[in-house]
């Protein structure tokens, strides 16, 4: 059989990349590390391999800690969840190690037509980095999810700010402060569609990239354009269920119109870039009108 293509999810964050990896996971076609994000190239760029390797410890042990549930099913997953983070960690406590992070995704991937990673933070990811990956294995491909950008800034602002503690509505407007003025770089950066979409055009044959909107990615003809992009055949979804989702926690009127001024050039560029938009997109860009 032909080596199986290799794809690449790159995001962007809270924009349906937990429910696309479960959804592919689950395919008889695809075969997924039951680690979802493995931060590979992000961490190439940086460096920073010790850091990586003590944050994949750490989720390793979380996982061995409520084992076992008393839950036969959730204790087959989470033993799949230790058995990969240990693997990984032999991957990438070598450093950088493109034959080792190639031979993981390969592992038990048997008759798969369809071996990947799903590491939101790839969205980030410099040229140089793009064009190395699209270049890893014979068949490549790219998946890029994008949500509408204020939904997905205050969704990625709330599950922080949860994550964090204390007041929810304060700490949540801290962090919107924050990257409304300049002082986090990370989250911003994870709302620059408009440097992703460069970026890949630059890196990537436009032929080989996917490019979804969140707001239609549960709808069939949109997985159908997936599973044929991919090379898979065709698979019914649970288009309901949601995943992941945050606290509730409504934007005041002077959070949105600030983060809405700050936005605009996203909605721009993704409007040249994709043409016709969802219409919750366009609903948010009539009140920048």
């Amino acid at each position: 059989m032909a080596q199986a293509t290799l794809l690449f999810g790159i995001g962007a964050a809270k924009a349906g990349t937990t429910w696309l990896y479960r959804y592919l996971a689950a395919h008889p076609e695809v075969r997924l590390p039951a680690v979802k994000e493995l931060h590979y190239f992000d961490t190439c760029e940086t460096g920073k391999f010790d850091r990586q390797v003590t944050r994949m410890t750490r989720e390793r042990k979380r996982r061995k800690d409520r084992l076992p549930t008393g839950d036969a099913r959730l204790d087959k997953r989470l033993q799949r969840e230790v058995w990969a983070y240990t693997g990984w960690l032999n991957v990438i406590r070598e450093g950088r190690n493109d034959a080792g992070y190639l031979a993981f995704l390969n592992h038990n991937a048997d008759e798969a037509r369809v071996v990947g990673d799903i590491t939101p933070a790839y969205a980030t990811l410099s040229e140089t980095s793009l064009t190395r990956m699209a270049a890893m294995a014979p068949i490549t491909r790219f998946v890029f999810l994008m949500r509408d950008p204020l939904d997905r800034l205050w969704s990625n602002i709330r599950m922080a700010a949860t994550r964090k503690g204390g007041d929810l509505a304060a700490m949540a407007g801290a962090l919107l402060d924050k990257v409304l003025g300049g002082e986090d770089q990370t989250m911003a950066a994870r709302c620059d569609y408009a440097g992703t979409l460069a970026r890949l055009n630059a890196a990537v044959d436009p032929a080989k990239v996917f490019t979804a909107f969140y707001e239609t990615l549960f709808q069939p003809d949109t997985l159908a354009r997936l599973c044929g992009f991919l090379g898979i055949a065709e698979r019914p979804a649970n288009t309901e269920a949601r995943v992941l989702a945050g606290e509730d926690l409504m934007m005041t009127e002077a959070q949105r119109a600030r983060a809405m001024a700050w936005l605009a050039p996203q909605y721009d560029a993704v409007r040249w870039h994709m043409g016709a938009l969802p219409q919750r997109w366009t609903d948010n860009m009539e009140a920048l009108a």
